[in-house]
């Protein structure tokens, strides 16, 4: 079986892409071109866990990984299905009920993309996500909770508020994250916005029961915000970022934007913020203050101001180096 390869042989062979995507999500509902993609992060994962643990996993092939989502799938408690692998499992060394915690883990990472779980090798700048009990739509339904304190009187999400804008214009970083909890997250210190673009992924979780209601549509409705489709700027941004075989061009299609800021839930205070310190940005080089035409009278008004300046320093020189040209040939 495609099943019974090393869990750490890269690249995945697609036979083996296309059963462990049938046995995660719902069959035929991934896009085979996605699934290159995936499995980066698929391999990345497991990569991250295993040297985290010394390579001291139980787990050796994919169907051992497959069995414990199997068992997260069907909703069954940590607890629970901890005790099902500790009469499957053994350990000499002792290490036994860390590895497992561990192995639970990185099986709700790949199935859910969030980055659950304190590994020592994981990037210390993405946000810690511990599920220490109760089942996993619990969890999750704790980890993505409607989010509405902040007020949203007199914003508007406009035409341009958009990626290649946040760049061009607000001079913010984007870094594209496979991590669902920092989706829109404002990361204060170096003006840089996360933004989870699988919207492949997101897709093929439009029937999932585990997130909380609506939630995938939201998310959805989000990256249609950002990356407007048929937007040409927004699309040249987005391939520049990897190799095109690396990213999921899908973002570029999540349909028309939701453009009423009231109608989001959970993403409704990440909007909020972002959207605030959007307008408060002011251009501080040559190309953000020509990019910039929030303001369309106040734009036409400076380049105006700009132009007739030159204009007149020109003609200033010119009539300064004719009076200069007179005054030694009379």
């Amino acid at each position: 079986m495609s099943l019974d390869r090393s869990i750490l042989e890269y690249p995945v062979p697609l036979t083996t892409q296309t059963e462990i995507a049938n046995r995660f999500w719902t069959p035929g509902h991934v896009p085979v071109e996605y699934l290159r993609l995936y499995f980066q992060y698929y391999a990345e994962q497991c990569r991250i866990v295993f040297q985290s643990h010394k390579m001291r996993l139980p787990l050796k092939q994919h169907q051992d990984l497959v069995e414990i989502t199997t068992h997260i799938l069907g909703n069954a408690s940590r607890s629970d299905i901890k005790e099902r692998l500790i009469g499957k499992y053994d350990a000499a060394d002792g290490t036994l009920d860390d590895a497992l915690d561990a192995s639970i883990d990185l099986a709700v990472r790949l199935v859910f993309m969030l980055d659950v779980g304190e590994f020592p090798n994981a990037f210390s700048g993405r946000r810690k996500l511990v599920w220490l009990c109760g089942p996993i739509q619990e969890f999750m339904q704790q980890t993505f909770p409607v989010q509405r304190k902040l007020s949203h009187s007199g914003l508007k999400l406009g035409r341009d508020f958009n990626v290649s804008s946040m760049v061009r214009i607000a001079g913010f970083n984007i870094e594209l994250t496979t991590n669902l909890a920092d989706h829109l997250r404002l990361r204060d210190a170096d003006r840089t916005i996360m933004i989870f673009h699988h919207a492949s992924f997101l897709r093929s979780q439009q029937q999932s029961s585990f997130f909380p209601t609506h939630f995938i549509d939201e998310t959805l409705a989000t990256l249609a915000l950002l990356f407007p489709q048929g937007d040409r700027a927004c699309k040249k941004w987005y391939n520049k970022q990897d190799q095109v075989d690396d990213l999921d061009h899908g973002v570029l299609n999540c349909g028309s934007a939701q453009r009423r800021i009231d109608t989001y839930r959970y993403w409704h205070d990440r909007l909020v913020m972002l959207k605030e310190e959007f307008d408060e940005s002011r251009p501080s080089t040559l190309s953000q203050w020509w990019n910039d035409r929030r303001e369309g009278t106040q734009w036409y008004t400076l380049w105006v101001a700009i132009v007739l300046t030159l204009l007149f320093g020109l003609i200033q020189s010119i009539v300064g180096a004719m009076q200069l040209y007179k005054a030694y040939y009379p």
